[in-house]
């Protein structure tokens, strides 16, 4: 039976409030900013397109229906990446890249599952790992989100931030049985998250768009989320998420002040920093790889280019 494939537990309770509550903002945002453009249309069917692919990942019961909504949701996520055509001509390429090969990791994830799983349960789980990382753009797939994030409308943003980059999460939540009793993939997850964490952190501060800032945020405490999976805080993690999908959305619908405190106003700081505490070319040297991202984005564009 087709309804049999569905299932409903905490965990779909938790991600079905907090897409409920984003996809309220994006579109209240959308109202306000593209309405009368030839993009709200657009906006619209893709939403709807979306809140399908969405809603048929959350409530889904194996890796079939997973996997349906899971490219429904990926389609939907491109096309709000291409919402502004003229802008994104080769983000949008880089994401689709990243996007298919999360779906490769997912039917290789089910092709194991059914012929490979007595034999070999890890590669079930390092592919199902992979595809998570590649879905919240942790390493080594860190570009597409703050490329996708800095050419698109806030109301894609919050779209993309909140809730397309944490189905990583919710893949390996959905997924823990398969690789909660197996601690070498477990401390792979929590490494993952550490250096995601260390790294997006890092990139964030060296950052002057604010959505890309935003993007490197948000990366940086789905790093700390898949820590707390990793270690089994399933309820820690679940909100943690909604937590930093409110903070994210915040910090897009409210614009940072572009006027900043004249001379008399400034506030004269003494903390330090531990750059402050490096050597002078050594703290240079980790800032220009920070402003570079550390390669990882040029690396892939040479890539695509080829």
């Amino acid at each position: 039976m087709f309804w049999s494939d569905f299932h409903f537990d905490g965990l779909t309770l938790a991600y079905l409030t907090t897409g409920f509550a984003m996809t309220l903002l994006a579109v209240w945002n959308g109202h306000r900013t593209l309405r009368g453009h030839k993009q709200w249309p657009r906006f619209v069917c893709t939403v709807v397109f979306f809140c399908a692919g969405y809603g048929l990942t959350i409530f889904s019961g194996g890796l079939k229906t997973l996997l349906l909504g899971w490219e429904v949701m990926g389609i939907a996520s491109f096309l709000l990446i291409i919402l502004h055509r003229e802008s994104t001509r080769g983000i949008s390429a880089k994401a689709f890249f990243i996007y298919r090969l999360g779906d490769v990791g997912l039917l290789l994830a089910m092709w194991a599952s059914h012929h490979l799983w007595r034999e070999n349960t890890s590669l079930v789980s390092f592919l199902l790992v992979a595809t998570a990382s590649m879905q919240s753009s942790q390493l080594p797939f860190f570009s597409w989100l703050p490329q996708a994030l800095e050419n698109a409308s806030t109301a894609s943003a919050i779209l993309l931030t909140t809730l397309t980059a944490q189905m990583g999460v919710f893949l390996l939540l959905r997924t823990s049985p398969f690789w909660e009793h197996q601690v070498s993939v477990r401390v792979l997850i929590a490494l993952l998250g550490l250096a995601g964490a260390a790294m997006a952190a890092g990139f964030a501060r060296a950052q002057s768009s604010v959505k890309r800032r935003i993007a490197y945020i948000s990366m940086a405490h789905t790093g700390l989320i898949f820590i707390e999976v990793a270690a089994g805080f399933k309820n820690l993690a679940l909100m943690h998420i909604a937590a930093n999908a409110f903070l994210n959305a915040y910090r897009l619908l409210v614009p940072p002040p572009l006027v900043g405190p004249t001379v008399g106003e400034r506030i004269v700081s003494n903390n330090k920093t531990w750059e402050d505490r490096l050597p002078k070319k050594l703290k240079y040297t980790v800032y220009m790889l920070y402003t570079k991202e550390w390669g990882l984005y040029s690396r892939l564009s040479r890539y695509l280019r080829q």
